[in-house]
């Protein structure tokens, strides 16, 4: 059986996984329909109509049309833009029509990686009685701590690529917040920041620094999580596609693409079990 996949956006990531689907290169996957910024509400009816699974690869405006409208077609939506879940509003939306994040709603990791172990490792220490973090004893006279899990979650880019208009001659912090600040502030950038927090701590739990470095030629990040089963620390550094003006990691075309085949495979999302704070249920 073979899945139907519609998607809309046709830049660096929607472009990338729709010519590879319409090559036939997508293993149990067939290109039904491709939506850009010029599809009107009858062609988007139709596109949902013929679909089993919808790529949004658009844009964040784009992406609170489309996430509702593909949920009430029953199609199982990848959410490239995935930072709209930051939105109360979304997430109140999403919890009311009873959607289930990694079931309904797949979130590719994008251009980070690791966060198989990542949320493992958040969840041996949220669900094992007596353990503490890393370097500190399980237990105290006045009884067992609570688990703690720390996450951060660095990124660096060339200064156009975060609309930093100032000439830097050194790296600049631009930002440091929770990862739903992030998302909200810097809506393009911080896509890998929410997939992470989804599959860890939450939104509002992980910290995120954006680095603007004016000699940055690629993306950088940083991701770091400490917790009672162990400390974890991933260097990435990605290309990025010229045609994105510095902005999207070249690979991340390539996550969408490994979560059509992996689920087509399974005939089941294969992806992160994300945390339950954003969409209830897993």
């Amino acid at each position: 059986m073979t899945w139907r996949i519609a998607v809309a956006g046709t830049g660096t990531i929607g472009g990338r996984v729709a010519a590879e689907l319409g090559a036939g290169r997508v293993a149990g996957c067939e290109l039904v329909a491709v939506l850009d910024s010029s599809s009107d509400d009858t062609v988007i009816g139709e596109a949902l109509r013929s679909a089993d699974l919808l790529v949004e690869a658009s844009t964040a405006a784009a992406a609170r049309v489309l996430l509702p409208r593909a949920l009430d077609a029953g199609l199982r939506i990848v959410l490239c833009s995935c930072g709209i879940l930051a939105d109360r509003s979304v997430e109140s939306d999403l919890r009311r029509r009873g959607a289930v994040l990694g079931a309904d709603v797949l979130v590719p990791a994008g251009a980070i990686g690791g966060l198989d172990i990542l949320g493992a490792a958040y969840r041996a220490s949220v669900r094992t009685p007596g353990r503490t973090s890393v370097g500190t004893s399980d237990c105290t006279a006045g009884g067992c701590a609570v688990p703690e899990v720390t996450v951060r979650h660095t990124t660096t880019k060339k200064p156009a690529a975060l609309g930093v208009s100032a000439i830097l001659t050194e790296p600049d912090v631009v930002f440091r917040g929770s990862a739903r600040e992030a998302a909200l502030a810097y809506p393009l950038t911080s896509n890998s920041s929410v997939a992470l927090a989804l599959a860890t701590t939450g939104l509002d739990n992980v910290e995120v620094v954006i680095v603007a470095d004016p000699a940055a030629t690629s993306t950088r990040h940083r991701i770091e999580l400490s917790s009672s089963v162990g400390r974890y620390d991933f260097a990435i550094e990605n290309t990025v596609s010229p045609a994105s003006g510095g902005r999207t990691s070249e690979i991340t075309a390539w996550s969408v693409i490994d979560v059509l085949e992996k689920s087509a495979r399974s005939r089941t999302p294969v992806m992160t079990r994300f945390h339950s704070e954003v969409i209830q249920g897993h």
